[in-house]
């Protein structure tokens, strides 16, 4: 499958338009406050790790759980479209053992996707805008609601625990796409319509206008690793973000494998 590769080279396009973007940033809206500079070292709160986490947290958001949803919509559809599915059911194999194998494909992509979009972005970081400190101000990623500190040795930590907490959020949509899938025939169907579910419900999601409806949507969640950037990290808030992905995910895949094992192939 060409997916994978095509994740890869899309991680990479957008790591590079973050970079330009950064570049144009530090040129023009800061006054000369901020520097872009080449150097293995940057004591400005511009620098590797700024770039890094602003990367991580777009990409993660905007990117990743397209090709997710992608890899979860394929996955079953796919194979049905294409036969397979039908010649492996045509054998002594259970459907628990097909579903769950191609969930664990899906989800070690996903792990895979998380880890090559952060050390990309940490790679970049490190080579074309210096390490420093992480310094985290209230604006854009509204991260926080103050100031806050954290050494390069502190946040590099902080970045290696995002990994897994990154990854558990993508079961969420991930799962919806395997629900989707287990409702249609066709790859580009069952692709088109996870990654535009998930979009309408990001959307939502930002709106203020809608904020009564964000406690049901699962991307309002999809951000909860942020806690673990700030200088006394709240337990329970990651606790609760992560439960609340984790009941999303159980019920999407429960609604798919019941509708697994109850459809006819053909």
């Amino acid at each position: 499958s060409r997916r994978p590769h095509l994740a890869l080279a899309s991680v990479w396009f957008f790591l590079i338009l973050m970079l330009v973007g950064f570049y144009t940033y530090a040129q023009t809206e800061t006054g000369g406050d901020a520097e872009f500079r080449y150097t293995f070292e940057n004591r400005s709160y511009f620098n590797g790790l700024t770039f890094a986490l602003h990367a991580f947290y777009f990409g993660f958001l905007l990117v990743l759980p397209i090709f997710v949803a992608t890899e979860g919509g394929a996955q079953l559809a796919g194979d049905t479209g294409s036969g397979v599915l039908l010649l492996l059911l045509s054998r002594p194999v259970s459907r628990a053992r097909v579903f769950f194998s191609k969930l664990a494909v899906a989800t070690s992509l996903s792990m895979v996707l998380v880890v090559l979009l952060l050390l990309s972005a940490l790679l970049l970081g490190l080579t074309l805008v210096g390490w420093g400190d992480l310094d985290i101000y209230p604006g854009v990623l509204q991260m926080t609601q103050e100031h806050q500190h954290l050494p390069q040795g502190t946040a590099l930590m902080r970045f290696a625990l995002a990994v897994p907490a990154a990854a558990l959020a993508l079961l969420a949509p991930l799962s919806l796409s395997f629900l989707v899938s287990t409702w249609t025939r066709s790859a580009v169907n069952a692709v088109g319509t996870s990654v535009a579910l998930y979009l309408v419900a990001y959307v939502i999601a930002e709106i203020h206008f809608f904020k009564d409806l964000r406690p049901w949507l699962f991307t309002s969640y999809m951000a909860y690793w942020r806690e673990l950037f700030q200088v006394d990290v709240d337990g329970r808030v990651l606790a609760d973000g992560a439960l609340r992905l984790l009941g999303f995910s159980f019920v999407f895949l429960a609604l798919a494998y019941g509708r697994f094992r109850r459809r006819e192939e053909r």
